[in-house]
């Protein structure tokens, strides 16, 4: 067992938060899915700390510290996390609004081709 999931483990047994949690398990946490929760980690990485979920590098893996999440949602976390907690459903960042008369000029093009007139039955 690599010496952060030791960490992980030994605190988890007993009923309190491991120091480092995992981008997904504070994700949990804060009840976000796991693609948001990435994407505001390597927001906090990209500014410098100033935006985002607070993340610290473990060799190769982003960990989240239980201080800083804390601090982040300014209380306690309960341990263990549900695993049942449901993840908030979030809108995308950006919604697109396609006008309807936007949509393509070819489709429109088509339609103002004349047809050719078809052959009345005999």
């Amino acid at each position: 067992m690599d010496p952060v999931s030791a960490m992980n483990h030994s605190s988890a047994t007993h009923g309190i938060a491991p120091d480092l949690l995992t981008v997904e398990e504070a994700a949990r946490v804060l009840r976000i899915g796991r693609t948001k929760a990435y994407e505001q980690a390597r927001r906090f990485l990209l500014t410098g700390g100033v935006e985002g979920l607070p993340v610290v590098r473990v060799v190769h893996h982003l960990r989240v510290p239980r201080h800083a999440l804390e601090a982040f949602v300014g209380s306690p976390i309960s341990w263990p996390i549900p695993t049942d907690s449901p993840v908030v459903n979030e809108p995308p960042a950006t919604i697109t609004t396609i006008d309807s008369r936007q949509r393509s000029t070819r489709r429109r093009s088509r339609a103002a081709q004349p047809s050719l007139p078809l052959p009345l039955p005999s």
